[in-house]
């Protein structure tokens, strides 16, 4: 039947017009966007997934600047930490080679001087942002209060719950800091001096260096004495209990009463008392022939770690003239325990490195996913475009014939 009211093949060619305009909007978008899923009503599942997902990388972009700042001060860290080993390494043979008579042993002690500021230096100096690994510091109690360390190393997602994880461990405590100084030995075995030995306890004011009530972070007072019967005996006086008592003489005093109960205890032919920030060993001659012959070896005052001294406190002892067979025995101790520290500097060095390159790695493959998901396939969409434009214009062609058609109806009237 022949309509001028109804046209029902321009009303199918509109149909066909309207379907591949919409298509072709939908190609050029996806080709404007590189997206094929750009909002919910694309495709609102995979549109979920894909923004839970973008907002995990976004996540995953803050771990890895966290990653990035921890690498730059584990490699910080690390490399003093390896300068420290080294040093101290050149420091044992200093010491090594002032075991020796008739060498200059104020010489090789300027050596010695000079590597322990270096190495003082290098752990001071191993800061990145702010941060030291190598640096602790203390409760007055003596307890490590910033020791332990986290950084932010990943997202875990549950359900609903995102769960972050940390690289946790410890600073390694590598600072040259100490309130005791090197011990200064009497080496005349005939002398009419009766100070034989001292060692500088610097305690300082109160609220100083300690407040009251405070432990001293020493930890023993060592020395062997050679007695005027040539005898030896070894002393080892503990101090661990020790606190700043009340003032400075009290203090004093205090370290003074236990290390002298401890010589009279060893029957050793010493008592000490303090001069300034001295304690002081004099010889008692039991002999009482004027001639002071005790002899005082090997005077050490231990230490811990606290507020008053660093995890390699004993360098500030190193001593090749007055002290070199004690201090060769220390510089061993401590070359062990800057090995150890440097070790756990570097496994976390190690470690960290190895997360930021797999949280670098999920990234990428996490954004692989999201991309399968909603991005377009540009060849795909390239060939469709082309055959739309041709559909278009085949639907435009067709709506032109059909709407000749009530046209056509006219010339049946002539």
């Amino acid at each position: 039947m022949a309509s001028i009211l109804t046209n029902a093949s321009a009303m199918t060619a509109l149909q066909t017009l309207r379907r591949v305009t919409g298509d072709l909007a939908t190609t050029q978008d996806r080709i404007s966007t590189g997206l094929k899923v750009n909002n919910a009503k694309d495709n609102a599942a995979y549109w979920s997934i894909a923004t839970t997902m973008k907002a995990d990388v976004a996540g995953f972009k803050a771990v890895k600047e966290s990653l990035e700042l921890g690498t730059g001060t584990t490699n910080t860290a690390s490399v003093a930490s390896q300068n420290i080993v080294e040093n101290l390494q050149t420091l044992k043979a200093r010491v090594i080679a002032g075991q020796t008579n008739g060498v200059d042993k104020s010489l090789i002690q300027n050596d010695v001087d000079q590597l322990v500021t270096l190495i003082k230096g290098a752990a001071a100096d191993a800061s990145f942002n702010g941060d030291n690994l190598l640096r602790i510091s203390y409760s007055n109690d003596g307890t490590a209060k910033d020791i332990d360390v986290s950084i932010l190393a990943s997202l875990s997602r549950s359900g609903d719950t995102v769960d972050p994880s940390y690289i946790e461990f410890k600073r390694q405590d590598m600072q040259v800091r100490s309130i005791v100084g090197k011990a200064t030995i009497e080496q005349q075995i005939d002398s009419t001096n009766d100070l034989k030995a001292s060692v500088g306890i610097t305690l300082g004011a109160p609220g100083v260096n300690f407040i009251d009530g405070q432990n001293l972070g020493l930890t023993s007072l060592e020395l062997t004495v050679t007695k005027e019967d040539g005898s030896k005996v070894n002393v080892a006086v503990d101090l661990s209990a020790q606190t700043y008592d009340t003032d400075l003489a009290t203090t004093q005093g205090n370290i003074e009463t236990a290390v002298n109960a401890a010589l009279t205890a060893a029957g050793a032919d010493f008592q000490v008392a303090f001069t300034g920030d001295n304690l002081e060993f004099t010889d008692q001659d039991v002999n009482a022939d004027g001639n002071f012959t005790a002899q005082v070896s090997g005077l050490w005052v231990n230490s811990k770690e606290s507020d008053a001294f660093g995890g390699l406190a004993d360098l500030t002892q190193l001593d090749v003239v007055n002290n070199a067979e004690k201090s060769l025995v220390v510089i061993n101790q401590l070359l062990d325990v800057a090995i150890a520290k440097s070790s756990v500097i570097g496994s976390i060095e190690n470690r960290v490195a190895n997360q930021n390159d797999f949280v670098s790695k999920l990234t990428d493959a996490m954004n692989k996913g999201i991309g399968a998901l909603v991005d377009a396939d540009m060849n795909e969409e390239s060939s469709r475009l082309q055959a739309l434009q041709v559909q278009q214009q085949l639907a435009i062609q067709a709506l032109s014939i059909a709407n000749q058609g009530p046209q056509n109806i006219l010339s049946l009237f002539r």
